[in-house]
């Protein structure tokens, strides 16, 4: 368990004009004296040095370039070197000359091209413009003997272009980007980002299009950032969207994209996208060797990864990290990167479980910055010596860190709770954790996209530690409220018109015989996983219970740690990363140990396999053991359902709201003492919290015109495009960037879902007997058949409100669900070689909250429907919930891929109950579940198998 944590942010440049001011380093001072004298060789030397530890001083690159240029040996280096400057800042007319004249001489030519073109956007009155020409010409001149006749043509042609392009491109220039690089730090502080970025619209529309330089645009953005950051941080986060798209910006600077990376780094962790910062530093490490001269900027992004890992409780992964950063410290020379890598290796190792190792560093840290003279240092004089003493805590609890109540520091105020809860003091621990969840219930309502689900995982670490200190200290009356807001925040976050209820409003919308029970997963902020709080509510009644899942279930990961095994291995080849889980070879091992993070997953996935041991079209004999798959099914029943279901007395109905993991099981497949499933004695429906059941349950009942609008008869070609080479966790995390950045241009996905699938989708031969099935025995039925079944009609039929006059959408095709890449998951449509219209042939899940639906029914029949990506506060962000969020009262999804006949079967059974019996639909999916349980429908094969009814989940009012 983590102790306080103190939240930092780190800067470079943070004391640019302190202590270690290059002009006041004596190696600089050497450095322009030998290149003053003439002393190029001796003058690199020296000078190079100090790119490690001066990484973005574009003076420093720009005389080192000169120097190494006026050597005979390997000159080319020094062009790179001017190239770089020009880069970090390209508005600079000498880097600009330079960088074109080097490129001459470099015989780049494509490259001086470029740069001419890009220098002619530069504001030059009419005599430093003259001025400019001449000297270009100049340096045409003294290289000509260097490059061809054609050459030195071309280099002329190039000239004159610029000299032509010059005067509109300034004026281009003058009236739509100085508005922004003239303004002053004063009016950007005070005017705020959001109306830079409005400023900046027009050139970057101009930008998109081809007609103003990437890397005049770059400096402004990183400008703006920069100065909003450290003026004003709390409205940094708005720029984060358009830092990401420059960032994964194909025609952005390396040492531009590694300045945009920083400042976009330091927003990110005060705003607490630490999942999002560790995507961008895996690309970073990956990148970065290819182009820096520095050392220290690779443990820069070390160190950012390094923090998010620590700040996620991701130890393990941070232990490994650090393990292998250990030897590259002593090559950084940059005293901030430094003192910070002596925090986060410290950390790292410390909670990874070597502690003496971890106080090493902690120690180190203080003596280095102490031996420096950095101990006024505005960030690490004081944070080097907190951090000392909280791992000195952490080892011996000797040390007690004590925070005032009174405190707005969320952070401090959570990680006080943990320290009180370590000692059990329980009922202390609840005011801060009061105070803390108070504090940022608001911030994750403010906040939208990946910062929201950063903003939702301190949440619900903060709101399950609450809970589990409130049973503790016997204050359950307060419990409720808190697992309401876990519950419903993340959906209903985005519908304000919904809000949280109470437990009595939520009581009064039960009816008498139904029960809802929700699950909190109290272990966030731990390393290990498997226990919940467990709440069952009912129309007149509250209880709650732990849920501890290393009972009868640990006896199953032991049994099965070979299969277990084999599963972490497959999913970490697809993730691209080393597989990780405990490896338990008898009971005695397991002893009462929780389950690590990541082995409950384990579990869950394993009897998803025995439930379905035909995924991927063939059978996998070693999950066929029906006998040992009922084992597992009583085993969850024992761990997660027999301690609450004495209060299940005299209901009929359950819903359940899950958490986690458990999102993917089918708790209707779970078997009870006698052997019966859980659906056998009741029916079971699935909410994401009370209050979105309510509120389903209050929408106006609408009377539709037609009964079924059903698409169906999908033609899948393969893409033409050939999609993306993924090779390394950074390649995926690259690929994630560039589909966000697609998804906010409204841009086809076609080269991301390329590259996952290289080949043309199977042909769904029973997708169009489904639908053809329903139209024949439900009147008022409306199909959209093979032509018609696609993305562009479904979206025209939302548009144009068409989809409020069905009960029913029934939509049957393939599904994709990517749990690496979520913005990926959506149902096919029908598919092409290119895009039609912009539409890729996949409704995503993004896709599909935007639409415009207002149906009582919708079914998603399409494998694996029903998964989706684990949010913190959203559960399971599957295409239900999107649906739901678009606007459908009820949706019927499926957990996994099921054979055509049980689907063909399942789905006409279920629709006439529905229409022509007239029942409600979850009794309806109820009542065809227990009629293939009891053989009823095996007249060609035996249906009675969880495989065939389990996957179909209900989930609504």
């Amino acid at each position: 368990m983590r102790i306080l944590v103190l939240l930092l942010v780190f800067s470079s440049s943070l004391w640019a004009q302190g202590p270690y001011d290059i002009n006041k380093n004596q190696n600089y001072t050497k450095f322009t004296a030998l290149k003053k004298a003439g002393n190029n060789k001796e003058a690199f030397n020296v000078g190079f040095k100090l790119l490690d530890a001066f990484y973005t001083n574009t003076d420093l690159y720009f005389e080192l370039g000169i120097s190494r240029a006026a050597l005979s040996q390997e000159p080319i280096i020094g062009a790179q070197l001017i190239q770089t400057a020009y880069d970090m800042e390209p508005i600079y007319d000498r880097l600009a000359q330079s960088a074109i004249a080097y490129a001459f001489f470099a015989k780049d030519l494509p490259r001086a091209k470029q740069l001419l073109w890009e220098y002619s956007f530069y504001p030059h009155p009419p005599e430093d413009f003259n001025r400019s020409v001449t000297y270009l010409e100049g340096a045409v001149d003294y290289y000509k003997n260097m490059l061809t006749a054609s050459q030195v043509q071309q280099a002329q042609r190039m000239l004159d272009v610029y000299k032509a392009e010059a005067s509109q491109n300034m004026m281009v220039f003058w009236e739509k980007f100085n508005p922004i690089y003239s303004a002053s730090p004063k009016d950007i502080i005070q005017k705020g980002p959001k109306h830079y970025l409005k400023v900046l619209e027009p050139v970057k529309q101009q930008m998109d299009a081809g007609n103003f330089p990437v890397s005049y645009y770059n400096v402004a953005l990183e400008t703006l950032a920069v100065l909003t950051f450290w003026n004003n941080w709390q409205q940094a986060h708005v720029l984060i969207p358009e830092l990401k798209l420059q960032f994964s910006n194909p025609k952005t600077a390396p040492m531009m994209k590694f300045k945009l990376y920083d400042i976009l780094s330091k927003i990110n962790e005060v705003n607490r996208n630490y999942e999002e910062n560790i995507t961008l530093a895996v690309i970073m490490r990956n990148e970065l060797p290819q182009f820096t001269y520095s050392n220290s900027t690779l443990m820069l992004a070390l160190n950012n990864q390094l923090f998010s890992l620590v700040q996620l409780e991701r130890y393990k992964e941070a232990y490994k990290l650090a393990e292998g950063a250990q030897n590259f410290m002593n090559k950084v020379t940059n005293p901030d990167v430094k003192m910070m890598g002596y925090y986060n290796l410290s950390r790292a190792l410390t909670y990874g479980g070597d502690k003496e190792k971890g106080l090493q560093y902690a120690e180190a840290g203080v003596n280095y910055m102490k031996q420096n003279g950095y101990e006024e240092h505005p960030q690490f004089g004081k944070t080097l010596p907190s951090n000392l003493q909280s791992l000195k805590f952490y080892k011996d609890n000797s040390v007690a860190i004590e925070t005032d109540i009174n405190s707005t520091d969320i952070i401090e105020l959570y990680d006080y709770g943990l320290q009180l809860g370590m000692k059990k003091k329980y009922a202390d621990a609840v005011p801060f954790y009061e105070k803390a969840f108070k504090l940022q219930k608001p911030k994750v309502s403010e906040t939208t996209g990946s910062q929201r689900t950063a903003q939702l995982d301190l949440f619900t670490k903060i709101g399950g530690n609450l809970i589990a200190c409130l049973f503790e200290s016997n204050q359950k009356e307060k419990i409720f409220t808190v697992m309401e807001d876990l519950k419903a925040n993340g959906l209903l976050a985005s519908q304000d018109e919904i809000p949280t209820l109470s437990l009595s409003e939520i009581q009064n919308g039960l009816k008498a015989d139904e029960a809802l029970v929700y699950y909190v997963d109290v272990m966030r902020g731990n390393v290990n996983e498997g226990v919940y709080m467990a709440a069952v509510i009912t129309k007149n009644d509250i209880n709650y219970r732990y849920i501890n899942t290393i009972g009868a279930l640990m006896r199953v990961y032991v049994d099965r740690n070979t299969e277990i095994g084999a599963i972490e291995k497959a999913m970490a080849q697809r993730e691209l990363r080393q597989p990780k889980y405990t490896v338990y070879r008898n009971l005695d091992e397991a002893g009462f140990n929780q389950y690590k993070k990541g082995d409950f997953v384990l579990l869950a996935e394993l009897y998803r396999n025995f439930l379905n041991p035909n995924e991927g079209g063939e059978v996998r004999e070693e999950y066929t053991d029906t006998a040992y798959r009922d084992y597992i099914a009583k085993s969850f029943f024992i761990d997660m359902m027999s301690r609450i279901e004495p209060w299940f007395k005299g209901k009929k109905r359950i819903y359940i709201a899950a958490d986690g993991v458990l999102h993917f099981l089918p708790f209707e497949s779970f078997k009870n003492n006698e052997g019966r499933y859980l659906v056998e004695d009741y029916e079971i429906g699935y909410v994401p919290a009370g209050s979105t059941l309510v509120a389903l349950r209050k929408r106006p009942k609408t009377s539709y015109e037609k009964n079924v609008l059903a698409f169906g008869d999908a033609k899948y070609q393969k893409r033409a495009n050939p999609g993306r080479d993924l090779e390394s966790a950074a390649d995926i995390k690259r690929l994630e960037l560039d589909v966000e950045e697609s998804l906010q241009k409204n841009e086809p996905l076609d080269y991301a879902f390329a590259t996952f699938s290289s080949e043309a989708m199977k042909y769904l031969k029973g997708a169009k007997d489904e639908v053809l099935a329903i139209k024949e025995l439900v009147p008022k039925t409306d199909l959209r058949l093979d032509t018609q079944m696609t993305e562009n009609e479904f979206k025209k039929m939302s548009r144009e409100g068409a989809l409020h006059h069905y009960r029913s959408i029934h939509l049957s095709s393939h599904a994709v669900t990517h749990p690496f890449v979520f913005d990926l998951s959506g149902i096919a449509f029908s598919v092409y070689n290119y895009p039609k219209d912009g539409e890729d042939g996949m409704l995503t899940v993004k896709e599909m909250a935007q639409l415009d639906i207002d149906t009582d029914f919708m079914f998603l029949s399409a494998c694996q429907t029903g998964l989706g990506k684990l949010v913190p506060g959203d559960g399971v962000q599957g295409l239900n919930q999107a649906m739901l969020m678009a606007g459908a009262n009820a949706t019927l999804t499926t957990l996994w891929s099921v054979n055509d006949y049980g689907t063909s079967v399942y789905t006409k059974s279920l629709y006439y109950k529905i229409f022509q019996e007239n029942k409600e639909y979850l009794t309806a999916s109820t009542e065809v579940k227990r009629e293939f349980i009891k053989g009823s429908y095996n007249k060609y094969v035996d249906l009675s198998s969880p495989q065939y009814w389990a996957p179909f989940i209900y989930t609504g009012k």
